[in-house]
């Protein structure tokens, strides 16, 4: 493993157990308080979301790796950044965290399950690629789900001090993602950039925004069709609407060793928080102008 392989999975296993320091046993409740707009959430983001980004690659004529690439964007949930926009557009947190929570424990099995179909799929007539299912299963549960452990025990056994570090950890982390996306988009291959141009950049865009900005309209729009509450449905917009790319950059750069298959989630990471921040200010802002 190169040292931006380290830095990657060194600072989701951060962020993971930062969001775990964030919690306390009885936030598990939540899972059961909202089970309608929690089993919504996940089957927009399990099943539907891979579904719409096929739909979507479908429609354009980018090459078959970054196809593969954009669709295991879709396969990694977001994590402490859509509880972050949730939080400050006040949206339903609780059940932001209770979605992270569970997606926490099904990635072990939805990433290596879709990623090996969207693989065959999109590289039927190029360079054979596979994901180690195995490997895949104990990284992502090392990197994700273990910390996630970790943190919320820290925060049960320490409590006074969980709380005092929350706010550092925060700043850490986006240094640390700073840092780990500047390598990826700046640096040569060689120290373990993507070797992305301005002109893959245009090429994905378009799709990367339909994928973004899509999900998000029409996942809050089955969340108000089945009377979910707006801050329900604006949190579930949230969550299947603003990707985890961190998650991404390690399956497709780190497991599947293949810079092409990197360059969507970079190519994601540039525009996903503001225009889901942007999305989720205007449906709060629209919905209580109507309430008026």
């Amino acid at each position: 493993m190169n040292p931006i392989d380290i830095l990657i999975s060194g600072s989701l296993a951060l962020i993971m157990f930062g969001i775990g320091a964030s919690l306390k046993p009885e936030d598990f409740r939540n899972v059961f308080l909202y089970p309608k707009a929690l089993l919504l959430g996940l089957v927009l983001q399990m099943l539907f979301l891979p579904l719409f980004v096929w739909a979507i690659t479908l429609c354009t004529d980018l090459n078959p790796f970054f196809k593969a690439g954009l669709f295991i964007v879709a396969l990694c949930p977001g994590g402490t950044t859509s509880n972050f926009i949730s939080y400050i557009v006040k949206a339903e947190v609780a059940l932001s965290i209770s979605l992270t929570t569970v997606n926490s424990i099904l990635i072990l099995f939805t990433i290596p399950f879709f990623t090996g179909i969207g693989l065959n799929y999109y590289l039927e007539n190029n360079q054979v690629i596979s994901l180690p299912v195995g490997e895949t299963v104990l990284q992502v549960f090392l990197i994700t789900l273990l910390p996630a452990i970790l943190g919320l025990l820290f925060n049960h056994f320490f409590t006074k001090f969980s709380t005092r570090i929350q706010q550092p950890l925060k700043y850490i982390n986006i240094l640390l993602l700073g840092l780990v996306f500047s390598i990826k988009f700046f640096a040569g291959e060689s120290q373990g950039g993507s070797g992305i141009t301005t002109e893959e950049i245009i090429a994905i865009l378009p799709a990367a925004l339909a994928v973004n900005l899509g999900s998000m309209l029409i996942s809050y729009a089955f969340a108000r069709l089945i009377q979910l509450d707006n801050r329900q449905a604006v949190t579930i917009g949230i969550e299947v609407g603003l990707q985890n790319t961190t998650l991404a950059l390690l399956v497709t750069g780190t497991l599947l060793a293949n810079n092409e298959m990197t360059k969507p989630a970079l190519v994601f990471a540039l525009f996903s928080f503001f225009t889901t921040l942007a999305f989720a200010w205007i449906a709060k802002r629209l919905y209580s102008q109507e309430m008026l």
